[in-house]
């Protein structure tokens, strides 16, 4: 008995046991299996979480690289066009529509990215283009959009259409396709003629969707390009259809813009309610790039690449439900997780792939450093700014690469203690050919396991801003110097009146500080009525533009009253509106007051000058009445003095004597005659030939009697002139009479007439007399001046050559006196080659 009892115990004993451990078991399996699961849920979780993290991350990046690539293609465009501008074809006065249609075609070729070029005018009429059929067409210029200045460049709206027929002014409208548009360049230019033109530019919108579509050919991502207020330019695949709409709903325009320029969200987007969403604007043109996937779509991606981790997790809770099958279970998981990370690393070696050309298709320098600045890293970019391969880069450190003058920013920008996020700083690099570059660097700490591993950064070229804002800063300093500098008081005010700057002088000029009117109003340092004079004008000029003058009294430092010219002129902004008011006085209280003593001297010298004038005409008329009697009884005592030739004799020295003083005396009225400021020379054009024979003529008695020969040459071709015939032979007459007068008997005198270089008629006697000094060439034609030489007793009063100059100055040309070699003198009238009134006052 006791031996059938004990098996059934121990069976029992051991049931129980068994029992009880399978409870404990099962206890333990469902505890172990909820467990795992649990650790399998959240790090399901996690990996989701990471997983479109990445996904936003990568979103954000393709954002950068096609805004980049849409912004460059815009400046592109922009700059061809701005050669273009500048072309003579396009600037000639006289525009050759064939030519400029030539010059256009060539620039097209090497820009795929527009569809056509034209050069429109301001009223729409199109003058010449790529397009030959829109020659001469007229479209509406607003549809184009804002013009800029002269000089600059501006991007219109989207139109939808092929070309600029689609915007035509009159006639038909062209049939445009679904979904066809451009985008419209603007470069408005002037030609040498002064004409106003505007060269368009059609971009393509699909120029922007190929770079799209290429660059998003292996992911799941959809983009569109949009203008700030949400219009659509271009998309890629889904996007393509949105061209022409809006979009501006979507929180990229409500929520974020203007105030963030990129950034990335979960919501809505332009091709969903729930999208995974990345956008970036434009640094240089109104454009938006929005980078969208479906958050659907990404979970489904995420559920197929961690499908191996939720089959780990479920092999572990299938383990820990049957011990017998583990064995065979975990095989499969090693192999099935084996499997997975091939795949998993061939995703990775894959991506890294991809990133590695995106990289080398990225405009800037992209780089990785190690912990201590050492470069591990450097995308192709490097090759096109520094001439060397990126392999060279590799193992230097980024201290060393930049100028001694920036190594202490980047060694604060890479020190590991400084604070989490983007770090910036400007470092200067100089290459062996002695150029420098400016690059504007932003760097980012790596992590790897909580562990700071290195740094990410990339390197732009802002030389040409940088540059630029150096020579704009001398600019400045120049001007402010030469402000500053300048003897002239000057003050710069705003359009509403507030003083801006003040130069050295004005301070001095008011005896006003500068630091007490800089940021005041006029009203609030000058007298009333001096600013609302001020005032008055500045806002007249603000109103029409340009400059004024005008003269008013100042108050000077020293407390007296100058008289002030002031000089206004509009300083224009950016948009050539009125933004300020330049402001110049000049003190002409001294040129005044000596302008008025100028004047009264003027008064009193002319007022001598008269009576002068009056006394000696009266004197002269006085005279000839008495001289008159003497000469008649002088030739009656003659007369009959016949029969005693003594006193003939007297009676003949009587009336020589007479006449000598009658000559005077009419010489005198003459002179007071040109004195005067009554009488009238009667111009008229002749040719002197016609006048000179005459005279000639006239004299030859005179000639004879001192066995004297006249020699007269004059051109063949015609001596024409404007002159006053008269007087003109007056000239002629007393210039040969006095040749002849002061030449020895049986002397040649010659009278010689030309055209000289500059068109003038010159006239010239020349004699064989004792000639003139040199000192006294010029005084012989002053009244009452003789020659040294010829004050013989040959008679004269020395007013003849002082008439004959009056006269020909009065006719606009000049006498003047030269001796000749080895005797004798000549004399010389030019007359002018310009053209007289025909009746000309003049002083008699």
């Amino acid at each position: 008995m006791a031996r059938t009892c004990a098996p059934a115990s121990t069976s029992a004993t051991a049931l129980g046991r068994w029992s009880k451990a399978s409870t404990l078991v099962l206890v333990g399996g469902a505890l172990a299996a909820l467990g795992a699961l649990l650790a399998v849920v959240l790090l399901a979780v996690s990996d989701f979480r990471s997983t479109i993290a990445a996904d936003q991350a990568h979103a954000a990046l393709l954002a950068r690289v096609l805004e980049d690539q849409a912004t460059r293609t815009l400046e592109s465009g922009e700059m061809a066009l701005d050669a273009l501008s500048a072309s003579p074809v396009l600037r000639a006065s006289a525009p050759d529509a064939e030519r400029m249609q030539a010059a256009l075609n060539q620039a097209l070729l090497g820009l795929p990215f527009l569809r056509a070029i034209a050069v429109v005018d301001v009223h729409g009429n199109v003058v010449a283009g790529t397009n030959g059929s829109e020659a001469g067409m007229r479209i509406n210029m607003d549809q184009l959009g804002p013009r800029g200045p002269v000089g600059r460049s501006s991007i219109g709206p989207l139109i939808m259409g092929r070309g600029l027929g689609a915007i035509r002014a009159a006639g038909a409208a062209q049939e445009v396709p679904q979904g066809l548009a451009f985008l419209p360049l603007l470069q408005s230019f002037v030609t040498e003629a002064g004409r106003p033109l505007v060269l368009v530019g059609l971009a393509n919108p699909d120029a922007f969707s190929n770079f799209q579509y290429l660059t998003l050919e292996t992911e799941s991502y959809d983009s569109v390009i949009t203008t700030y207020r949400g219009g659509v330019l271009a998309g890629s695949r889904g996007g393509a259809r949105l061209v022409g709409s809006s979009v501006g709903s979507i929180p990229v325009f409500t929520n974020f813009l203007p105030a963030r320029e990129h950034a990335s969200y979960i919501g809505k987007g332009a091709l969903g309610e729930r999208q995974i969403l990345a956008f970036r604007t434009s640094g240089t043109k109104p454009l938006v790039v929005i980078v969208e996937e479906s958050y659907s779509h990404a979970a489904w991606n995420w559920f197929y690449s961690a499908s191996a981790l939720l089959g780990v997790g479920g092999v572990l809770v299938l383990l820990v439900v049957g011990l017998t099958f583990a064995i065979w279970r975990t095989v499969r998981l090693r192999e099935s997780a084996r499997l997975a990370a091939d795949r998993a690393q061939q995703r990775i070696a894959q991506s890294e792939r991809e990133l590695s050309v995106l990289m080398r298709s990225v405009q800037e320098l992209i780089f990785r450093t190690d912990v201590h600045g050492v470069i591990t890293y450097v995308n192709a970019h490097w090759l096109a700014f520094s001439g060397s391969p990126a392999e060279q880069a590799i193992g230097k450190r980024l201290q060393d690469i930049v100028d001694p003058a920036s190594r202490s920013a980047v060694t604060a920008a890479l020190d590991p203690l400084a604070a989490a996020g983007v770090r910036n700083c400007q470092a200067m690099v100089r290459l062996g050919d002695g150029r420098e570059l400016q690059f504007d660097v932003a760097l980012v700490a790596l992590q790897a396991e909580g562990r700071f591993v290195g740094f990410a950064g990339s390197a732009v070229n802002v030389t040409e801003r940088w540059a630029a804002q150096r020579r704009l800063q001398e600019q400045i300093a120049f001007q402010n110097l030469l402000l500053d500098t300048n003897p002239l008081p000057i003050a710069v005010t705003q359009a509403d009146g507030v003083v801006v700057q003040v130069n050295r002088a004005w301070e001095e000029y008011k005896g006003l500080e500068r630091a007490m009117v800089v940021g005041r109003r006029l009203s609030g340092f000058l007298p009333a009525n001096e600013a609302q004079e001020e005032q008055e004008h500045n806002r007249q000029l603000v109103a029409c533009g340009g400059q004024t003058f005008y003269e008013t009294k100042v108050l000077h430092g020293n407390g007296a009253r100058r008289e002030t010219r002031v000089i206004k002129a509009v300083i224009p902004d950016v948009q050539s509106k009125a933004s300020g008011v330049l402001t110049i006085f000049v003190d002409v209280s001294e040129f005044r007051q000596a302008e008025r003593a100028t004047q009264e001297a003027r008064q009193a010298a002319e007022e001598a000058s008269r009576a002068k004038s009056e006394f000696v005409a009266n004197m002269s008329h006085e005279l000839r009445t008495p001289l008159q009697s003497i000469l008649g009884f002088a030739e009656l005592g003659a007369l009959r003095g016949r029969a005693e030739p003594r006193l003939a004799g007297m009676f003949e020295d009587i009336h020589s004597a007479g006449q000598r003083m009658l000559a005077l005396v009419n010489d005198l009225l003459e002179v007071s005659k040109l004195e005067s400021t009554v009488g009238t020379f009667h111009l008229e054009r002749i040719d002197l030939r016609g006048l000179v024979h005459p005279v000639v003529q006239e004299l030859e008695p005179l000639l004879t009697r001192n066995q004297q020969s006249m020699h007269v040459q004059m051109s063949d071709l015609p001596l024409v002139a404007k002159v006053d015939p008269l007087r003109l032979q007056q000239v002629i007459r007393n210039v040969v009479a006095n040749a002849i007068k002061f030449s020895p008997q049986g002397s040649a005198i010659r009278l010689l007439g030309r055209v000289d270089s500059q068109g003038q008629v010159h006239l010239e006697v020349r004699d064989e007399g004792p000639g003139v000094p040199e000192a006294e060439l010029e005084t012989i034609f002053e009244a009452f001046v003789q020659s040294s030489k010829t004050k013989d007793g040959s008679g004269g009063t020395g007013l003849g050559l002082a008439i004959c100059r009056k006269i020909i100055e009065a006719m606009g040309g000049q006498i003047f006196a030269r001796n000749l070699s080895p005797k004798g003198a000549s004399f010389h009238i030019v007359l002018p080659a310009r053209g007289f009134s025909e009746t000309q006052p003049a002083p008699l």
